[in-house]
């Protein structure tokens, strides 16, 4: 049975929250791939294609964790400069780790320590924004992506790959089991620490499904909103355009 996430877990508290990831990141990036069965690789590239950036952009990567979608971001448009931003200093330094493997193509990539709700950067400044399975930890989703909408030039897309509840079927059956029995189970043996991924399940619960993050995204100001269901309706991939 999976370990029962105290309610005050899911307060999404800034240093709550960065605590339990800093904790994870020896195995964070396995534990991805165990859990979405290597599909998350996948996501992310969709992600990036969506960002639709051109040679010269310079793009915004929120709660970029160990950089994954950042390096994707990258590969997708060599002639661009991405930011990762997070909060946790520990997956930063593992990020920084992976870009500095690239060599001089890394070195197109910036990681800054950084709070999703107040980041620190110039309006209009970056060409796209995305943020992966990060918009669920914070304790205001409309305000984030208010803050993500303030630093995108206008017409610039603002992309979100995020865990959210599956339609009623089969797909969200089988999503309530893998998440709340496997991946807790994955987290003890391989991650080391049930509690955080117990969190994952517990969290998807209380936060919007795929229309009401829409619904979000539209409140914070960006339209032309819209969004495809993947991972069995599991994951949603949200795309919306700064005026």
């Amino acid at each position: 049975m999976p370990v029962r996430v105290p309610d005050d877990a899911l307060t999404r508290d800034p240093q709550r929250i960065e605590g339990m990831f800093s904790a994870i990141v020896p195995r964070y990036d396995l534990m991805n791939r165990l859990m979405t069965a290597g599909l998350d690789r996948r996501w992310r590239r969709l992600a990036a294609a969506e960002a639709a950036l051109s040679p010269g952009d310079e793009a915004l990567d929120a709660c970029c964790g160990t950089g994954d979608l950042t390096l994707t971001l990258l590969r997708g448009c060599p002639g661009c400069r991405i930011t990762g931003a997070d909060m946790s200093e520990a997956m930063l330094v593992r990020a920084r780790e992976k870009a500095a493997a690239w060599g001089e193509a890394g070195a197109r990539v910036d990681f800054v320590r950084a709070d999703l709700l107040a980041l620190p950067f110039d309006a209009d400044r970056f060409a796209a924004a995305t943020v992966a399975f990060g918009v669920r930890n914070v304790p205001d989703p409309g305000a984030a992506f208010a803050e993500l909408r303030r630093v995108v030039r206008p017409g610039g897309r603002v992309v979100c790959l995020e865990m959210t509840t599956a339609p009623p079927g089969p797909g969200r059956r089988f999503h309530a089991l893998w998440s709340e029995r496997v991946v807790p189970l994955l987290g003890r043996l391989i991650g080391g620490d049930a509690g955080a991924y117990s969190y994952l399940p517990a969290s998807v619960a209380t936060f919007p499904d795929a229309d009401g993050l829409a619904a979000v995204m539209a409140g914070a100001g960006l339209t032309a909103v819209r969004y495809r269901r993947l991972g069995f309706g599991a994951v949603s991939l949200h795309v919306g355009v700064v005026p």
